[in-house]
C-alpha cells in the first residue's frame, strides 16, 4: 500500500500563500487610491477649461462683472492648489507604492521557494514508491524464480 505524501511545510506553503495576497490586496487599494487622485485630476481639469471659456466669453461681453470675474479666478486658483496638493500625495503614494511592489515580489519569491521545495519533495515521495514497487516486484520475480526452480528439481528426482 503506497505511502500518502505529506508535506510537513504546508501550513508554512498557506502562510506565504495569505502573505501574499495580503500584499497583492495593499498594492491593488494604492493602485486604486492612485486612480481615484487621476480622476480627480481630470474632472479638475475639464471643469478649469469650462470656467476658462466662461471667463473668456465674460471678458469679450459688453457687461462686465468683475465680482464674478474674481469668484472665477479665484475658484480656478482654489482649484489648481488642490491639484498640486494632489500631486504631493500622488508622488507620497508612489513612493508607497514601489515598496509595495517590493514587498509582493519579496512574498512571491517566498512563496515560490516552498512550492519548488514542495515539488521536490513531491518528486522524491514518487521516486521512493516507485524503487518500492520495484524492490516488491523483483522479490516476487526472486520468489516465483525459486518456486519454479524448486518445483522442476522436483519433478526431475
Amino acid at each position: 500500500m503506497p505511502r500518502r505524501f505529506e508535506f510537513r511545510l504546508q501550513t508554512l506553503l498557506r502562510v506565504r500563500e495569505l502573505r501574499e495576497r495580503e500584499a497583492k490586496r495593499k498594492l491593488g487599494a494604492k493602485l486604486a487610491q492612485l486612480a481615484q487622485l487621476d480622476a480627480l485630476d481630470r474632472q479638475a481639469g475639464q471643469e478649469i477649461a469650462r470656467q476658462h471659456e466662461r471667463l473668456r466669453t465674460e471678458q469679450a461681453s459688453a457687461y462686465l462683472d468683475a465680482a464674478a470675474i474674481a469668484r472665477r479666478r479665484s475658484w480656478i486658483a482654489a482649484v489648481r492648489r488642490a491639484m498640486a496638493e494632489r500631486e504631493r500625495l500622488r508622488a507620497a503614494y508612489r513612493g508607497e507604492l514601489h515598496v509595495l511592489q517590493d514587498e509582493l515580489r519579496a512574498a512571491r519569491m517566498q512563496r515560490r521557494i516552498i512550492e519548488k521545495l514542495r515539488e521536490r519533495r513531491w518528486n522524491e515521495h514518487i521516486q521512493a514508491e516507485a524503487r518500492g514497487e520495484q524492490a516488491a516486484a523483483d522479490e516476487l520475480a526472486q520468489q516465483l524464480h525459486v518456486f519454479r526452480g524448486s518445483a522442476r528439481v522436483g519433478e526431475s528426482a
